[in-house]
């Protein structure tokens, strides 16, 4: 299987270019943190976009099965690098109640189970 989350945020005000440099500074070792089964592919600003109220930031995360959810749990709540790094990343994001924020998962059209249209 093949799944894609993305994750839609917005920075707190004023810290975009601290953002910026702290994810200049971490991103390659953020990528090499992920657990087995997640790959981190990056962090992007939304140029254009038609969503509202989604956040003007996306992050990509490829993982390999459902299961690598649970993974990525598990390494966030035990601690190392990988929990490190997204605590670091996280002080830059807006999580007031009332920040734009989005989150999707996306799974491959190859690997969907379908019913049958007849």
């Amino acid at each position: 299987m093949d799944f894609i989350a993305e994750y839609g945020f917005d920075i707190k005000q004023g810290q975009t270019q601290d953002f910026q440099r702290w994810l200049s500074e971490n991103e390659s070792k953020l990528a090499a943190a992920c657990p087995s089964g997640v790959e981190y592919i990056g962090t992007y600003a939304v140029v254009s976009s038609s969503e509202k109220h989604s956040g003007g930031f996306r992050q990509f995360l490829r993982m390999e099965s459902y299961g690598s959810q649970d993974t990525m749990a598990a390494a966030l709540k035990e601690g190392g690098a990988f929990s490190t790094l997204l605590g670091g990343m996280f002080q830059f994001i807006d999580r007031d109640k009332g920040a734009d924020w989005c989150q999707s998962l996306y799974k491959a059209v190859t690997d969907l189970s379908l019913l049958s249209e007849e």
